[in-house]
């Protein structure tokens, strides 16, 4: 009998992405948690890493946002107990970094 394995497909259990160097070109960034795990995520953190500020914006049903989140250097947002299907997240004028983790 073949032992399963988390790690042998990641997608189904968590979400996460990065970007070290996110500059103007790459916004917004749209990043799709419910197609990638399959579900709406309950859990998790988005991390503002770098010297910008960076704005986010999350939806519950994949196509409407809701209001604007500033992330200033080092900030962090729990997304402990919100419904997320998508994050948008967009440059505000200073290059800056992020990181997002979800479950």
């Amino acid at each position: 009998m073949p032992i399963g394995n988390d790690y042998d497909q990641p997608r189904k259990n968590y979400f996460s992405s990065e970007d070290s160097s996110f500059a103007s070109g790459d916004s917004p960034a749209t990043l799709d948690v419910f197609g990638t795990i399959n579900r709406e995520s309950i859990k998790g953190t988005i991390d503002c890493d770098g010297a910008g500020d960076i704005t986010v914006s999350l939806s519950s049903d994949g196509t409407t946002y809701g209001n604007n989140i500033t992330l200033k250097k080092y900030e962090q947002l729990d997304l402990t107990g919100s419904v997320v299907r998508k994050i948008k997240i967009t440059h505000t004028g200073t290059d800056s970094a992020y990181r997002v983790r979800c479950s």
